[in-house]
């Protein structure tokens, strides 16, 4: 009562007490709250800001890229206007007049043609190719074997139409593939259709534009700060530079088709150069439907995003400097307002932690004239009173201690004389248990299992010898410990009489006249009506003649398992049990009869065993379970079986307690 009464006034004085984590909690912490999220939406937000102006920078730049390149394309078609007819009747002249037979025009001499064509031979050139689209002959000497189809499945469909419709073809100016120049193409296939003619001619007007749309573009990069590159690709099968002579690397080549085939845009992070450069690859793909030049090109912006992270770093120290300053401060005047309510409550804390540890000598300080000063009036009144009630209460509990020290004594007195009549009663049971070596001399391949719950064990099991015959029995009295072990006395007794009185040789009439002899026990001792008399046994008896190899068997609810040749015989006994259900006329128990093989195992055991809970669910080891464990084992010797069946028992049972009596006897024969 008085530990209750204090608990209650220490909580009562806490809730009091935390008046500056009430604060902290109520005021300071919204606070706070309000000015991170402040803080992580403005950091957030600027950094947005930064990312939409960059974003907004490429789209305007690849605009800008787009306008250059519209012009390009219109400076290239005039350009093309002036060499189309030059170069449609060279083509004439040499598909009908020069190649007319094509018998020698894989050893033409291509150059002494073209001189007499008056073509310029430093921008002009003329080639052969066959229908398998490799270069047979050629006044570039560079592409001579090059095969045509491997530009892509779009230049040999290209080639094969013409071959297929026989006419002449005049291109627009495309990159040539080992100078990276512009060149502008033309093909006619021949008469007989085996090859066609193809004219090359570089221009200068075409180079002075893409010089000037190079140079453009490359001014672009250099009027932003933050962008540290731009560059114009073309071709997605092999992806060029029209305005640098640059190497990609594999993976720039895949992110590059991949815009080409998906006609997107990306942006990777790719790493701090030695400049301490945070360099963004921005890849933009550019649609050019209305262009021959290329259908496509990707635009590469390399940024520099070294200089926002700067600026939001920079922002974040500074927000994180203000608002630590700010916290310090409010936490400061908050502890300074609060001392002068926190201390007079303190003090009356310590009162009351030392009130709680015994000191009820201890009175709160009253100070002021305030509501802790009254409060503090009032817990002295409460301590007084309890102070008085405690001394009261103390002298009662000394008077009563004394009186419960003797109780006790009394008690353990008691308990040791029972204790020391059980552990005799238990040293009589083991008497009358079957010695070791007898068991051991009349049957020497054989192993009992004998675990009593308790001291004392209401299981036992009984052997003797009759001539050549030897007769045991695996008994179950009702219960354990105490009054089991009683039972036992009575039914080894029992046993005792029925062999060695009455001489019955016979399971079955053993187990009649151990029946009898119990049934008259209890009646003499017992004070109820025959009815109501509950107490009894189960057991499996067995008589083995080894001389002739025969058996009997008689048993009260308990089995008698046989495991032959990988077979499991197993014999019931009667359902009732001796001593049980008595009546004026006793049932006569069934008598057995075996022939015997040499490696017969014999199994007798009590319910103990398979009733046993364990596993992982709780569950009763079971009958089955356990007939099935006695067929995996029957091969092995006869102690190895009995060490066996004890390590899965153990295991089983883990750590639950053992509910009953266990007793298992093997024999093999």
């Amino acid at each position: 009562m008085l530990n209750k009464l204090i608990l209650r006034i220490k909580q009562y004085y806490m809730r009091r007490t935390t008046i500056f984590k009430q604060l902290i909690l109520n005021v300071v912490i919204p606070a706070v709250s309000a000015l991170l999220v402040l803080g992580v939406f403005n950091y957030n937000q600027t950094k947005t800001n930064f990312v939409n102006s960059i974003n907004e920078k490429n789209k305007l730049m690849s605009q800008e890229i787009i306008h250059i390149i519209e012009f390009q394309d219109v400076a290239l078609d005039v350009v093309e206007q002036s060499l189309n007819p030059v170069m449609e009747s060279y083509s004439s002249l040499l598909v009908n007049k020069y190649f007319k037979d094509t018998k020698d025009i894989k050893v033409a001499d291509l150059n002494q043609i073209r001189k007499e064509l008056g073509m310029n031979a430093e921008f002009e050139d003329i080639y052969v190719i066959n229908r398998e689209g490799i270069i047979v002959n050629t006044t570039f000497e560079k592409d001579l074997g090059l095969n045509l189809f491997s530009f892509g499945q779009e230049h040999r469909e290209l080639l094969e139409n013409i071959f297929h419709e026989k006419k002449f073809v005049n291109e627009k100016f495309t990159v040539e593939s080992s100078t990276k120049r512009l060149k502008k193409y033309t093909y006619q296939p021949t008469l007989d259709g085996e090859y066609i003619i193809e004219l090359g001619i570089y221009s200068d007007e075409a180079d002075k534009i893409i010089t000037f749309v190079k140079e453009t573009i490359n001014k672009l990069a250099s009027e932003q700060a933050s962008i540290v590159d731009v560059d114009l690709f073309i071709s997605k099968d092999n992806p060029i530079s029209l305005n640098k002579d640059i190497t990609l690397s594999k993976e720039e080549v895949l992110i590059m088709k991949e815009r080409f085939e998906k006609h997107d845009s990306a942006q990777i992070f790719k790493r701090k150069n030695k400049h301490n450069q945070k360099l963004y690859y921005t890849y933009l793909y550019i649609e050019r439907s209305n262009s021959d030049l290329y259908e496509g090109a990707v635009v590469r912006i390399i940024g520099d995003r070294a200089h926002e992270d700067r600026l939001l770093r920079r922002e974040m120290i500074e927000f994180i400097s203000l608002f630590g300053i700010t916290m310090i401060i409010v936490v400061i005047l908050l502890y300074r307002k609060t001392r002068v309510i926190t201390h007079p409550i303190k003090k009356l804390v310590s009162k009351v932690n030392r009130i709680t540890d015994g000191h009820l000598n201890e009175r709160a300080e009253v100070i002021g004239n305030n509501e802790i000063a009254t409060l503090s009036q009032k817990f002295n009144s409460m301590i007084e009173e309890l102070e008085s009630y405690y001394n009261e209460l103390e002298q009662k509990v000394k008077d009563r201690t004394a009186e419960v020290v003797r109780q006790k004594e009394l008690i353990e007195v008691k308990n040791k004389h029972i204790m020391d009549s059980i552990h005799y009663a238990k040293r009589i049971q083991n008497a009358m248990l079957p010695p070791d070596d007898f068991v051991k001399k009349v049957l020497p391949e054989s192993f009992v299992l004998y675990r009593p719950k308790d001291i004392v064990s209401g299981d036992f099991y009984w052997m003797t010898k009759s001539g050549n015959l030897i007769i045991y029995a695996a008994v179950d009295c009702t219960g354990h410990g105490v009054p089991g072990a009683f039972m036992s006395i009575v039914g080894h007794n029992q046993l005792n009489a029925a062999v060695d009185i009455k001489k019955a040789k016979k399971a079955s009439d053993i187990l009649d006249f151990l029946n009898e002899g119990v049934v008259e026990t209890l009646r003499e001792t017992g004070k109820a009506e025959k009815s109501s008399v509950k107490d009894g046994m189960d057991l499996a008896l067995c008589v083995v003649d080894l001389d002739n190899l025969k058996l009997q068997f008689a048993g009260a609810h308990n089995p008698l398992i046989i495991i032959r040749d990988d077979e499991v015989i197993q014999i019931k006994g009667d359902r009732h049990a001796i001593g049980r259900g008595i009546s004026e006329e006793l049932q006569k128990f069934t008598n057995h009869e075996v022939e015997l093989k040499k490696g017969d195992v014999l199994y007798t055991f009590s319910d103990g065993y398979p009733d046993q809970f364990g596993g992982e669910d709780g569950r009763k080891f079971m009958v089955k379970k356990f007939r099935q464990l006695l067929l995996e084992i029957h091969k092995k010797p006869i102690q190895e079986q009995e060490h066996i069946l004890e390590d899965v028992l153990e295991k089983w049972k883990g750590d639950r307690e053992q509910i009953d009596d266990i007793l298992v006897i093997g024999i093999k024969i």
